[in-house]
């Protein structure tokens, strides 16, 4: 791309919130889409090599294909557009396969239940444009197979995205699939809060565009691939927290059980997940940062700073490396061990400088006005997907 081509990119506003292919490396950029700024859930669960688990995964992705493709009808009828039949997902990648055209593809409900449970289930599904691109709209699997869950080679992943606008849209249905994702799998641990969507078949080049918007806009962003093997096999520790957050019971009872979280209830949701498990949601919205003025670094959101002094005994503060960049990378990147652990810290405040946080998060949105809105919206996913209404505690 020339520098022409990049200005004019980032002044359209058809192309908000992405960024070209290879941005920061200019051997490999393309006039195609690198970036995309979206809300995304990640959950880890286990024993994705089974029957019911797999099935649990199919009525997950089932819901989100609704999800999206009501949404996506619904904006192009506002733009005066027909309708079209299908949803937004135009391209499917399976392991060890060509991508292909979403519509000519053997789907994810076929490679579930057909894929044998002595091989690694990995499948993504997204909207972009060009097969090497990326999009709003994604769906990634990555279940170990047997004999590799056996030998603990990590928690297998499920991660799905909308843009920003659909939280807008669409009030409390993230929050709905979040939760019941959660519920129907066997869940260890996820979070959900904005990330960065790059290309499922070519990471490293758009790596730096990831960290570019982490650190323009705040560390309420999530960086790195959240199915990567490190990260897969925090078995007793988690990642992050952010704005929605799962722990199953192992998890909640290191923390020193529920009962010990001082967490107010017109900033934080708390519902019981599974069998002593816990989901928390932190802020009425999903957060990158508190903007400190020009020049400054980005602060970062009161509830996560708070939720996560709650949740210290549990957080990750050293893991190998979370993104790798080219060759000839020389952008900024959490390449480094170094650089991860600042990451992995960055929620991270002195004792004595709490008080301050309690103070900004009471000029926060409260969560009290959408509470019902989400409990209800969760009730119909927990119905539709076969699941108990209530939540079992």
């Amino acid at each position: 791309m020339t520098n022409d081509e990049i200005e004019a990119w980032a002044t359209d506003p058809r192309r908000a919130d992405t960024m070209p292919f290879g941005l920061y490396e200019p051997a490999h950029r393309k006039g195609i889409t690198g970036a995309a700024l979206v809300v995304r859930g990640v959950l880890y669960f286990r024993n994705g090599f089974t029957a019911e688990v797999r099935q649990a995964l199919v009525r997950c992705f089932e819901q989100y294909n609704a999800a999206i493709t009501d949404y996506h009808r619904a904006l192009q009828e506002a733009a005066g557009q027909t309708p079209s039949k299908t949803g937004p997902l135009r391209w499917f990648y399976a392991e060890g396969e060509d991508p292909t055209a979403y519509d000519q593809a053997p789907g994810f409900v076929r490679l579930a239940r057909t894929v044998p449970a002595d091989q690694t289930l990995a499948v993504a599904m997204t909207s972009a444009e060009h097969k090497l691109a990326t999009g709003f709209y994604d769906f990634t699997v990555f279940a170990l197979s047997d004999w590799k869950a056996e030998r603990k080679r990590g928690l297998d992943g499920l991660a799905f995205s909308v843009p920003r606008a659909f939280l807008v849209h669409r009030p409390a249905v993230f929050q709905a699939m979040f939760n019941a994702f959660a519920e129907a799998l066997p869940t260890v641990h996820g979070h959900a809060g904005f990330a960065v969507n790059v290309p499922p078949m070519d990471r490293r080049p758009n790596e730096a565009s990831e960290y570019f918007y982490a650190r323009r806009f705040g560390p309420g962003i999530d960086v790195g691939d959240p199915m990567r093997s490190n990260v897969r096999k925090l078995f007793t520790k988690i990642k992050t927290v952010d704005w929605l957050n799962a722990l199953d019971a192992d998890l909640v009872r290191e923390i020193g059980g529920a009962s010990s979280l001082v967490l107010p209830p017109d900033w934080f949701i708390r519902e019981p997940l599974k069998n002593g498990g816990l989901l928390i949601q932190a802020g009425a919205a999903p957060e990158s940062g508190i903007s400190n003025g020009p020049g400054k670094p980005v602060a970062p959101p009161a509830a996560y700073v708070l939720l996560n002094q709650a949740l210290r005994p549990i957080v990750a503060d050293t893991l190998d490396t979370l993104q790798d960049g080219t060759l000839d990378s020389t952008a900024p990147l959490l390449s480094t061990v170094v650089a991860t652990e600042g990451w992995l810290q960055r929620f991270n405040v002195p004792e004595d400088q709490l008080n301050i946080w309690w103070v900004e998060l009471h000029k926060t949105p409260k969560v009290t006005d959408e509470r019902t809105a989400i409990v209800e919206q969760t009730r119909k996913l927990r119905e539709q997907m076969g699941l108990p209404v209530e939540p079992r505690s």
